[in-house]
């Protein structure tokens, strides 16, 4: 690669290698130009989009970025997930009696810009998530992993997020590395039952050499269905070197791992379109020209991939240019969907449990097979993984919103299913029933309503630095002291503020009924998409909490033994949905929570016992509580208006030995606004 940038250009650029000083209010530029250009508007429907362009980079939690952004599911989260001690998900133990908790990360006074990746394979993947409990981060992949950055040491990943669409529940595909991962996005699967060349779970599987030697799956891409179907496709690699961390595809072309890809020659439509190289240059021609492909993938180089070891500015610089690019052309931008999101959470704490199947009664239940996902060998689960960063960019996501239905890697496919039509069998059941399509992060019917805000964007008038500038930086900051784990981190702080909140396909119910023994629960779904949920029995800490899985429009049930005529389980499902039971044997209340028409909640009450039961009923929201009295088998139903709460509710009642916890949001079709006690 020729670096074109004299010296004084290479000095302020390594001087701003954080992406501190290299913002810069640039009007106009691209972020402007991407916030400004009206959405294409003919139908009103996904049908308006006729190119999507999707970057994957490396190695990054969602937490780890986006933990303190205002208005997401990240360290403001009012119900986290418990630990099997009690602590909340943010004390991990170090498995030495003591606990780590999240810390920022010191990007100027340390090597941080350029510390080695963490562990991140299959084993250490599985052993942190260890069954559901989630409590063995930190002998996992060591206590690094309860770093994070906040806006000043990224502030052009915040800037995206507040001009355009963050997806605060996209999560990697599988608990494990980069080509796996990368397999699910360009494929839909890792071959789940070993039938061409799989199951793929390690880079090793795949991975290509400088000598040519390649190895690895043999089952159909989803470019090579595109091209079956007649939609044109182009993927952009900066160059062919695989030595070179400055001009290749970083090895993260999984489409070369295919023998038809990695034999392909010139004159052969795969090597035209997916082997070629082709650069920003290139991509930033075929747009000013109109030959923008109906369906685009970009692998950066190493250098710029934001993989641990390359600071996250070196890929701001790669992902200011591919904005850059798509907007040199208005009327191609109005018609553009651009997806970035990370392939996998490197060794990087999140705290959000992910999504995972049941496979025995003993495990939970599901509605759906969920055969394809439990690897023949091992027996565990393939996915999914852990929460990962996912930004939604285009004229129809502009205005800093959330979108918080659960989505993977095979999403980005069934987004590409939506709009042109081209279906992927390799997609298991299981996670089309649980992951969403990502149509619900855009507004195709109106998408030119508000003016977009006007934000700091990057600097785009230097020359992509080479290995050399990179190695003279490596070579400054590399000197610096490693990143350590403080004495006593301060509890990380999110930003203040609420966040429009994209609207969601669920309607979920739990309900607890008594049985003689124990206690039975009732998962409902009346909603348009699948969900998962956890159920954490808390007074059985030594055994994994059990997993469920209930189809749109479906209900199934389950049961848990009283433990000294007790019971107290704990139920998690998406987009902030949570319960939490603690009662006996013998309560003889019984409670429903229902959606009402007006965007509310209906709580219905039912005294089945043969005396008085007074109830509390607090609302998180408002500022008393109610009394209830109830007499034997008396039922009665409250209203509870949720407009002044944005449609969230969040109640507890309160009875002699009996304590129940109902939150959640409201979906009624409309835009909301993210959870306003977590704001504060």
């Amino acid at each position: 690669m020729t670096d074109h940038r004299d010296e004084a250009s290479r000095r302020a650029f390594l001087a701003g290698a954080l992406g501190l000083t290299a913002t810069a209010e640039l009007w106009p530029g691209a972020l402007a130009r991407a916030m400004e250009t009206p959405a294409a508007h003919r139908t009103g429907t996904i049908r308006d989009v006729e190119h999507v362009v999707i970057f994957m980079q490396e190695n990054r939690s969602f937490d780890h970025y986006f933990g303190t952004l205002s208005g997401v599911r990240g360290f403001a989260d009012r119900r986290p997930w418990t630990l099997p001690n009690g602590d909340p998900v943010w004390r991990q133990p170090d498995g030495k009696g003591g606990v780590v908790t999240p810390f920022r990360f010191d990007a100027e006074g340390t090597n941080f810009p350029v510390m080695k990746s963490l562990h991140h394979d299959w084993a250490t993947g599985h052993a942190a998530w260890n069954a559901g409990r989630y409590d063995n981060w930190v002998p996992a992949k060591g206590p690094l992993t309860m770093g994070y950055l906040a806006r000043p040491d990224i502030p052009y990943h915040f800037a995206l997020a507040d001009a355009f669409t963050v997806c605060d529940a996209y999560f990697s595909s599988l608990q494990g590395p980069t080509c796996p991962n990368r397999l699910y996005l360009m494929t839909g699967c890792v071959d789940h039952h070993g039938k061409g060349g799989g199951p793929v779970i390690a880079n090793i599987d795949i991975t290509q050499k400088p000598d040519g030697v390649v190895f690895g799956p043999e089952w159909r891409t989803y470019a090579e269905r595109l091209q079956d179907a007649g939609v044109s496709w182009r993927l952009y690699r900066q160059g062919a070197d695989l030595a070179s961390d400055d001009d290749s595809d970083g090895g993260m072309n999984t489409l070369m791992a295919f023998e038809r890809f990695h034999t392909a020659r010139p004159g052969d439509p795969l090597y035209q379109a997916g082997v070629e190289p082709r650069r920003l240059e290139q991509l930033k021609a075929d747009v000013e020209n109109d030959r923008l492909a109906q369906v685009s993938w970009i692998t950066p180089p190493r250098v710029f991939c934001e993989h641990p070891n390359w600071p996250p500015a070196y890929g701001v610089e790669y992902l200011a240019r591919i904005l850059d690019a798509l907007t040199s052309n208005p009327d191609v931008w109005s018609k553009t969907v651009f997806l970035v999101m990370y392939d996998e959470n490197d060794g990087f704490f999140d705290h959000v449990v992910p999504p995972v199947p049941p496979f025995s009664r003993a495990e939970g239940r599901s509605t759906v097979a969920t055969d394809d996902e439990r690897h023949p060998a091992t027996g565990q689960p393939y996915g999914l993984g852990m929460r990962v960063p996912m930004l939604v960019i285009s004229p129809w996501s502009r205005g800093g919103w959330v979108c918080s239905e659960v989505f993977d890697h095979t999403s980005v496919i069934r987004f590409l299913e939506a709009r042109f039509g081209v279906h992927e069998p390799n997609i298991s059941a299981w996670r089309r029933t649980v992951c969403g399509d990502l149509t619900s992060a855009f507004d195709f019917k109106t998408p030119n309503g508000e003016p977009p805000r006007r934000l700091a964007t990057i600097s785009a008038d230097l020359a992509l630095p080479n290995q050399a500038a990179f190695n003279a930086y490596k070579a400054v900051v590399g000197k610096r002291p490693k990143p350590v784990v403080p004495a006593s981190p301060p509890q990380p702080v999110a930003e203040p503020g609420q966040r429009p909140w994209r609207p969601l396909p669920y309607d979920l119910a739990v309900d607890l009924k008594s049985e003689e023994e124990g206690v039975v629960l009732t998962f409902r779904n009346a909603g348009k998409a699948g969900a998962s949920f956890y159920v954490n029995d808390r007074l059985a800490p030594e055994t994994p909490p059990r997993r469920f899985t209930v189809g749109a429009g479906r209900s199934l049930s389950d049961r848990w033994k009283a433990i000294d005529g007790r019971y107290a389980l704990v139920v998690h499902g998406p987009a902030s949905f949570y319960r939490a039971f603690e009662g006996g044997d013998d309560d003889g209340l019984e409670v429903r929570l229902r959606t009402s028409a007006d965007g509310g909640v209906r709580l219905d009450l039912r005294n089945r016992t043969a005396h008085r039961l007074d109830l509390a009923v607090h609302d998180h929201y408002a500022p008393k509580s109610r009394s209830i009295s109830m007499g034997p088998g008396a039922r009665l139903a409250r209203l509870f208006d949720l407009r002044q709460s944005a449609r969230w509710y969040d109640l507890t009642i309160n009875t002699a030995g009996l304590s129940y916890r109902l939150a959640g949001h409201v979906e009624s079709g409309e835009g909301s606004l993210s959870d306003p006690a977590a704001a504060r």
